[in-house]
């Protein structure tokens, strides 16, 4: 999050295009997401606790050098490697939230993913406020919280125990049904995940093109993940109740008008209901893919998890690069439309998820 926030005034001081913006993020984005099954798998095998630890740790260094760039190569090995850091944590908090209870695991997980949502809806206010006051330079500052959490977290996941778990398939049918099931779960993954990475780069240069405002674009971001944050809570919390499935396609049916309207509409305070809106759907379903896939591969929880939010994370690498250029070519209001009208490939994916695990109960 607080890469994004900087782009704006990095571009203005490097001279970056919309174009090299979306390169920039595709960068981050390749990074944090392609190494998380890998990750997923050492915490399987490893543990999860030190890795965790040390994971944030370094993230929060690397990110404290990027208002520090002095050109657009430096800013590209930062993200890479600090992306690569991210990557790496999200897996274990993942399979953790989940193998702690056996009940209501939907209400479970989305509570970690709510700890994680809020701190990027307070981020772009508190991020806001610097950049308003000083531009870039205490930036820095903000990844003091993260270095102290990264010292508290071995103490707090003490009880996490090494996880040995291996794979047991019985038959082809079963291989055929999971392969497909897996499919189009990380089709519904990429689709929505390439909305929720466009919106969060893209709505600071949409709302405020020209000269940045950073009150504006911080607050109309706030709107965006405060909403997506409530809606990932509530969809893992209602998915306990009336299923993944419903959750994950009643909520891209509903993007579809929402993101149109935010699209179409001048900047406005229509503009805060619909990307407040359009935040909440994202979320509402956000939760229930994750499970969806953790349902499908109990075995091997951190390396399904890695993957799920791999494919979701890096769905803005290749994403971003689109809706950046369709942007330039046509204007960011087209760019959002394309991601209203992909949508349709989630309620197509379904038709292949199982209610409940091919490979088990």
């Amino acid at each position: 999050m607080l890469p994004t926030m900087m782009y704006p005034f990095l571009a203005s001081r490097l001279g970056l295009s919309l174009g090299l913006i979306g390169v920039a993020s595709f960068v981050w984005a390749t990074a944090s997401s392609t190494c998380q099954p890998l990750f997923g798998y050492l915490g399987d095998r490893l543990g999860r606790r030190w890795l965790a630890a040390g994971t944030i740790a370094s993230m929060a260094v690397l990110v404290a050098l990027i208002p520090k760039v002095q050109g657009f190569g430096q800013l590209v090995v930062l993200l890479a490697i600090a992306g690569i850091a991210v990557g790496a944590f999200h897996p274990q908090g993942g399979a953790i939230a989940n193998e702690a209870s056996r009940a209501n695991k939907g209400t479970n997980v989305a509570t970690f993913f709510l700890g994680g949502h809020l701190g990027f809806t307070v981020a772009p206010l508190v991020a806001g406020a610097v950049l308003a006051s000083s531009g870039l330079e205490y930036m820095s500052f903000l990844v003091i919280p993260a270095l102290l959490i990264a010292l508290m977290l071995p103490f707090g996941l003490k009880g996490v125990e090494r996880v040995h778990q291996s794979p047991a398939v019985d038959s082809s049918d079963e291989v055929s049904a999971l392969g497909l099931a897996i499919a189009a779960i990380l089709v519904v993954a990429l689709i929505r995940g390439w909305a929720y990475a466009s919106l969060n780069i893209f709505i600071p240069l949409f709302v405020s093109p020209g000269n940045p405002d950073p009150t504006l674009f911080g607050s109309m971001l706030s709107v965006f993940l405060a909403f997506h944050a409530a809606g990932a809570f509530s969809g893992g919390v209602m998915a306990d109740r009336f299923g993944l499935r419903l959750m994950v396609g009643a909520s891209s049916a509903l993007i579809i008008p929402t993101i149109s309207g935010f699209a179409l509409l001048p900047v406005g305070w229509l503009s805060y209901v619909f990307i407040g809106a359009t935040g909440a759907l994202i979320g509402a379903g956000f939760t229930p893919t994750v499970l969806l896939m953790q349902r499908l591969v109990p075995k091997r929880m951190g390396a399904g998890t890695g993957i799920v939010l791999g494919v979701s994370f890096g769905a803005g690498a290749i994403g971003n690069l689109i809706t950046g250029f369709v942007g330039e070519l046509a204007g960011l209001n087209i760019a959002f439309l394309l991601l209203a009208v992909v949508q349709v490939f989630v309620l197509l994916a379904l038709r292949w998820i199982p209610g409940r695990n091919p490979s088990g109960p």
